[in-house]
């Protein structure tokens, strides 16, 4: 066989496979396109269909329409027709003239409503007015709710001061009867001894009657023998030798007999990590205290200005300090309510008066040390009896205690400054209000100070002015000012010079005011401080004044000038 043959024969087999292949997937094309046909001629007879339907819906309206009609034309040709005609033009007209009232009535709501309108617009406005006015008389409302509950807490809190007044007068009267009845019992007493000390006093002048007739017997014996010699002293006049016995003028302590006024800086010390709230000088001028707001007090050298000893315990702000009149004891008074008491040999303790229901502000030794005054926000005024530890007199007032001093030696007047402007002096034996001084200041009085003799009370007041007042007539004698002092703080502290020439006083700008009791001057002013000063101790020679932001300035008559704080 041939290359040519077998190319012949493989297309030949090639075309007999194409044809079976057509012949086998071409066996239902006759068939599709028939039913392609008879799908065409369906939806072209399913339009005609539409179009005909379409057709004979519009004949049949026309059919119905040309019908009513016909019925119409038929009617109006009767005359039933023409009446029913004539009937309807008459409602018509009829209509036609109840359309005019109508449109009259429409414009005469239409007027009305206009009208309305412009009474709603007016009622909007005042309803405008009013709904501010409630918020506004709601607001107010609102603020008197707030002070009525403010004045119920305020008639709340009276009620419990009125109960704590009435329990104190129950308590009063209770210890006025008891000291009425003391009272019987020492006049009886006071007889007794009285008739006793007369009896005693009968005998020692008969027994000195006879050793007077004894001496003369024995001088006149003595004299016919020898010269005249002089008599032995009476034991009397031997008495009358002894020791001079503490007096009113001299119970404070040895002063100078004419002070010089100290103005130069010779220290500046940064005496707490708090604000210093008071400074006092000892009654030896070798040391002095200060107590802050860190609950502490200080002890200080004078001389070298170094820390001798810190004294803790107090559970709040110290005050007040006081040395008693040897130097070994110091007081401290707290804002927790307290006064206490420590041995300056030890640094420790030794008493805590409690009792006080207030800040107390003030605390002052008796000159013998054997007792205490306190002064408290509270009210009231305390006397401590050292030796037994606890109070045994408390005198009421009407308004908080913000300083207190001791006038005489034994400690039975006492002198008090109050918030209420007023000058109190008591009877510490009798617990009674001797006097109150009243319209010597137009401010609280921040401290009160007595004379070297006890003659004179000096206060200082937030009206920024100072008064010495006479103890015995409790009339002004001087009034001291000056422009540019202001007192700094409820608790700040003035006082006299040790020969009472002079007082000295800390205003609100940290300036030093000494002032001349003799005309009431300003001799001279210094400043090392900036802060208002709270207190200051003259002593000596020395002057110590401390200043709310911390600092202590330690003031004399030649000293060197400070160059910055010292610690």
């Amino acid at each position: 066989m041939t290359m040519a043959s077998t190319a012949q024969h493989w297309e030949a087999d090639i075309l007999h496979l194409f044809a079976d292949r057509d012949k086998h997937e071409k066996a239902f094309t006759n068939m599709v396109e028939s039913y392609n046909g008879l799908v065409q001629k369906l939806s072209y007879y399913v339009d005609q269909n539409k179009h005909l339907e379409t057709s004979a819906q519009t004949s049949k309206e026309q059919h119905e329409k040309m019908a009513r009609q016909y019925t119409v034309m038929k009617e109006q040709g009767s005359p039933l027709n023409q009446k029913r005609s004539a009937e309807l033009e008459a409602q018509v007209s009829s209509l036609k003239d109840e359309r005019a009232e109508l449109y009259k009535t429409q414009g005469t709501n239409a007027q009305r409503l206009l009208d309305l309108n412009d009474i709603l617009r007016v009622k909007d406005a005042t309803l405008a007015q009013n709904k501010d006015e409630i918020r506004r008389l709601a607001e107010a409302n609102h603020v008197l709710a707030h002070k009525n509950q403010e004045f119920t807490e305020l008639v709340r809190e009276k009620d419990v001061t009125i109960q704590v007044i009435q329990d104190e007068l129950a308590t009063l009267q209770l210890e006025m009867v008891k000291l009425d009845e003391r009272q019987r019992d020492l006049e009886r007493e006071n007889a007794q001894l009285l008739q006793r000390w007369l009896k005693k006093m009968n005998e020692e002048a008969e027994r000195m009657n006879a050793a007077n007739v004894f001496l003369e017997n024995e001088q006149q014996d003595a004299s016919a023998l020898s010269p005249p010699v002089l008599s032995p002293p009476s034991t009397r006049s031997l008495r009358s030798l002894g020791p001079e016995s503490p007096t009113s003028a001299n119970w404070r302590g040895n002063s100078a007999i004419f002070s010089i006024i100290p103005q130069i800086s010779s220290r500046k010390i940064a005496a707490h990590d708090s604000e210093v709230n008071t400074v006092s000088l000892s009654n030896g001028g070798t040391m002095f205290a200060t107590g802050s707001s860190d609950k502490k007090i200080k002890i200080w050298d004078i001389k070298t200005g170094s820390l001798k000893s810190t004294l803790t315990g107090c559970l709040q702000s110290v005050m007040c300090v006081s040395f008693n009149a040897t130097d070994e004891l110091l007081l401290g008074a707290s804002n927790d309510n307290a006064a206490r008491l420590w041995h300056l040999g030890t640094g420790r303790p030794r008493h805590t008066l409690t009792g006080h229901i207030g800040k107390v502000f003030s605390a002052r030794f008796n000159p013998d040390s054997t007792k205490v005054v306190s002064g408290s926000h509270d009210r009231t005024i305390k006397v401590w009896d050292l030796q037994k530890g606890y109070c045994i007199r408390t005198m009421f007032t009407f308004a908080s205690v913000n300083d207190v001093c001791l006038l005489d030696f034994d400690g039975s007047t006492i002198a008090s400054g109050h918030l209420d402007n007023n000058l109190r002096f008591w009877d510490a034996r009798s617990g009674n209000c001797v006097k109150e001084v009243t319209g010597i200041h137009l401010g609280q009085i921040t401290s009160v100070c007595p004379s070297t003799d006890g003659n004179q009370v000096l206060t200082n007041s937030r009206d920024n002015t100072l008064r010495i007042i006479d103890v015995r007539t409790h009339e002004t004698l001087s009034v001291l000012h000056a422009d540019g002092y202001k007192t700094g703080t409820n608790w700040s502290k003035a006082c006299f010079s040790p020969d009472g020439q002079y007082v000295v006083s800390g205003s609100a700008d940290g300036t030093l005011y000494y002032w001349s009791t003799r005309d009431g001057t300003v001799e001279k002013t210094v400043r090392e401080q900036s802060s208002p000063i709270v207190g200051v101790s003259w002593v000596n020679s020395t002057v110590v004044s401390a200043e709310k932001d911390k600092a202590v300035v330690v003031w004399g008559t030649t000293a060197r000038r400070p160059t910055g704080y010292e610690k």
